[in-house]
């Protein structure tokens, strides 16, 4: 590409004439929302419209009936979604700040040529007419038209869908969101920013692509439920009010429906659902890890299979030639190793094996002539290379391969001199001279038919990630499988995966030559049953993790390179290294910084955490909702006494729910899979709303006949037992999520201590009276308390033992724990 040296490129000053211009790349779309953004989403949710209309119905009527309980009531639910709002922007702010502190050791960077020469620049910082230099595994962040091809070939998948690479020439067109898989290019900026391909159709190929999860489609389908179980439930109210011979006062009637709508309302569910996701971003940066999608979170609990490619992810593609093995007739070494030292200088696309043997010196007075840059498909490159005035073909490629290529029992000889050797546990290939007159192409094409010439082997060791067989091991503790997806040798591999201390039978390999024109289900049971699958090309990759998608196996694809990329967009969740090339971390929806496997199996850990803290948190709400629903059709069909109040569900939902599902959240370290977490979750909410309305309306009834001569105080009876079953309801939960048994019991103590404290004093401190007064908290006579005591505790007792029993046998057959 001789033609390079002659574009110098923009000057200085012409980019800084650019950049003052707006002509450059900084409008490019954030990766993370913005603090406007999140400011927006949580104070304008669909939730905080609901609050404002029930405000605005309480409000209306206070007008109308000059009753101060209704403007009271409105305070107390305002302060409920205020208190809920902030708390759901402190942490989505406190997760930004994680993620774009992290994101910055992920630099997004373009090589530019300027000044006359190549410079690495930030992407932000391209301008238009900028020359932007693409070589393979490089993504185009903004649009232009080729300057200059080397067999530049570009896939537009991730614009088009269409997976087959279109080769670009000069003049052609190359857009955002595309990349190269295969030589070298460069190509004049012509759109950046807003007005790039990608940008104007809603950022195609952007990290923050989000998709619904099964998580969050059950929460959704959870929402929907109880949105539709509040309509019911105050249509019938109202039908049930205006035939019913003596109704309640119009302010408590409305009061009371009020209250079903902010227990039915689930604010609180969804926000400490999107609390327990943002400390999970936040805590999974803080391990090394990047996470670009946010639904991949839930992915984590669930994978059961992780694809693993060997170099660069196994090993620390840091690639040494270990020994060169003459097979030529004749030819010395030194010559053979000029020869190499040529190729690697003149080849444009600069891989790990390239730059491996790039310390051999070339022979002076070559010149390049043509080229076809290594391909994943074909697995070797090919030069021509004028040497000391003299057209010459070379190709450099995988050995067996191109073993394959020689007629006669040339094979059989050259393989002979391999395995007496033992160069088998090293990465090799294989170095050719093809002397024809033919064209580059033309021995492309005609490889087998060409006069080959075998010049030596070239044997390439790597270097092992010392922290591999650790996380192998954690994996296989958690039931989760390793499979290796290499384009190497079965020998390499397995010198490679002895080194890591990982031996697995040569039975337990494939290769794929043979998962080459086999059917669907024979491909499906070999993909089952084998560990290690050997020279596969991109396609066979995809297929494998097709495969197990198709079995209904959660599958994780771990890589770095271009050739992983189509089983990385596949997978469930795509995994890329740092040192991986830029569109393979563009794609991925989680990057481990500083290359390290073993995060692995702790990123895993985290991720479950976030799943069982979003079911304990789904259980403390639910279970107030399905409560609030019994309670609602007992009053309706049976005339019970419906005891909550606008503001007594704010005091409920601060002493039972709001502030331990936020502890929960925090302090949550359960690391067990749950993976039913519908049945689970129903189950619980259940038992637990069932034992609760029972004691509430036993405590409500019982009491006072055992109690006939003590004045009557329905209200406070039913409202202290049911927090202190929501206290203990809580302890339940932290108990079974494995949180620590003697802090849970401490806190929950303390929370019905300060309840009780209300309830049984009534201090002369005008702060006291006023939570006392605004909360509708009277004082409770003594005479009451042993009684009410004993109530309490039997219903805790009954809660408890049925937990237990739910435990034991219902979830027995279906809670897989590791």
């Amino acid at each position: 590409m001789e033609s390079d040296t002659k574009r110098t490129g923009l000057t200085s000053v012409q980019v800084a004439e650019r950049v003052k211009k707006g002509l450059s790349n900084r409008a490019a779309r954030q990766k993370t929302k913005t603090v406007r953004g999140i400011l927006v989403e949580n104070i304008f949710s669909v939730f905080n419209f609901i609050i404002l209309g029930i405000i605005i119905f309480l409000i209306i009527f206070f007008f109308r009936d000059r009753d101060w309980r209704l403007i009271l009531d409105s305070a107390g639910v305002f302060l409920v979604a205020f208190v809920n709002t902030v708390i759901a922007i402190f942490q989505e702010l406190k997760a930004k700040h994680a993620l774009d502190k992290v994101s910055l050791l992920l630099k997004k960077e373009a090589v530019v040529i300027r000044d006359g020469r190549e410079q690495t620049i930030p992407v932000t910082d391209i301008v238009v007419d900028d020359l932007v230099v693409l070589r393979r595994g490089d993504q185009t962040v903004v649009d232009g038209s080729i300057v200059d091809s080397v067999r530049l070939e570009i896939d537009e998948s991730l614009l088009t869908g269409e997976s087959v690479p279109i080769e670009k020439k000069p003049g052609d067109t190359v857009l955002s969101g595309s990349f190269c898989v295969a030589g070298r290019g460069v190509f004049m900026v012509e759109k950046v920013g807003h007005d790039s391909y990608a940008s104007s159709v809603t950022g195609l190929a952007r990290k923050y692509k989000f998709v619904r999860t099964p998580l969050q489609k059950r929460i959704d389908t959870l929402i929907q439920f109880l949105f539709v179980s509040a309509l019911i439930l105050v249509c019938a109210s109202v039908l049930g009010e205006i035939f019913r011979p003596r109704g309640l006062p119009e302010a408590d009637f409305v009061r009371s429906l009020a209250a079903i709508l902010i227990s039915l309302v689930p604010q609180g569910l969804v926000l400490f659902t999107s609390v327990a996701f943002a400390l999970g971003v936040f805590r999974i940066s803080r391990i090394g890890a990047i996470v670009q999608k946010l639904n991949a979170i839930e992915s984590f609990s669930n994978v059961r299979v992780v694809c693993a490619d060997k170099t660069g992810t196994l090993t620390e593609n840091r690639l040494s030639v270990h020994i060169i093995t003459n097979v030529s007739a004749g030819m010395p070494d030194p010559e053979i190793e000029s020869l190499l030292g040529s190729f690697s200088e003149f080849s444009t696309e600069k891989n790990a094996t390239i730059r491996a043997i790039n310390g051999f010196p070339p022979l002076p007075g070559t010149r390049r002539i043509d080229e076809y840059p290594f391909s994943s498909d074909s697995k070797m490159s090919m030069l021509t290379l004028e040497v000391s005035g003299e057209k010459t073909h070379f190709v450099l490629g995988a050995y067996d391969l191109l073993l394959e290529k020689f007629p006669g029992d040339r094979p059989v000889i050259l393989k002979d001199v391999f395995e007496k050797n033992e160069l088998g546990i090293y990465r090799n290939l294989l170095f050719l001279r093809v002397k024809a007159e033919k064209p580059l192409e033309w021995v492309r094409d005609n490889l087998a038919s060409a006069p080959l010439e075998p010049l030596c082997f070239v044997s390439i060791k790597d270097t092992v990630r010392r922290d591999v067989y650790d996380a192998i091991a954690l994996f296989a503790k958690n039931d989760i499988k390793v499979k290796v997806l290499s384009g190497d040798a079965p020998e390499a591999i397995a010198a490679v995966l002895r080194e890591i201390g990982w031996d697995i039978p040569i039975d337990r390999f494939v290769t794929g030559q043979e998962l080459d024109g086999i059917d669907e289900k024979t491909l499906d049971a070999l993909v089952l049953d084998k560990e290690v699958f050997a020279r596969l090309k991109p396609e066979h990759k995809l297929s494998i993790v097709r495969s197990l998608k198709r079995r209904k196996i959660y599958t994780a694809m771990l890589g770095d390179g271009v050739n992983d990329l189509p089983a990385i967009k596949e997978a469930n969740m795509g995994i890329a290294m740092e040192e991986g090339s830029s569109i393979t971390k563009e794609v991925a929806d989680i990057v481990l910084l500083k290359n390290k496997f073993s995060l692995l199996p702790e990123i895993f850990n985290e991720g479950n955490k976030i799943i069982n803290s979003v079911s304990s948190v789904a259980k403390l709400f639910l279970t107030k909702n399905f409560m609030v629903i019994l309670m609602t059709l007992f009053t309706l069909f049976f005339l019970f006494e419906f005891p909550l109040t606008p503001r007594r569900v704010s005091l409920l939902n601060m002493f039972g729910i709001g502030i331990p599902a936020l502890l929960m959240a925090l302090l949550n370290k359960n690391v067990k899979r749950y993976p039913y977490f519908i049945k689970d979750v129903l189950s619980y909410t259940i038992t637990s709303a069932s034992v609760i309305v029972a004691g509430v309306y036993a405590s409500y009834y019982f009491i006072p006949l055992l109690l006939p001569s003590v004045p009557p105080q329905g209200d406070m009876v039913m409202m202290t037992v049911m927090i202190v079953l929501f206290v203990a309801n809580f302890v339940i939960i932290s108990l079974e999520s494995g949180s620590s048994t003697y802090s849970i019991w401490i806190f929950g103590v303390f929370l019905a201590a300060v309840y009780i404290l209300f309830t049984a004093f009534d201090f002369n401190f005008i702060l006291f009276r006023l939570v006392k007064e605004f909360y509708e908290i009277n004082t409770i006579n003594p005479a009451y308390w042993i009684v009410l005591s004993v109530f309490s505790l039997s219903s805790c007792v009954l809660l408890f033992f049925l937990h237990f029993l739910r435990n034991k046998f219902f979830l027995k057959e279906t809670m897989t724990v590791h």
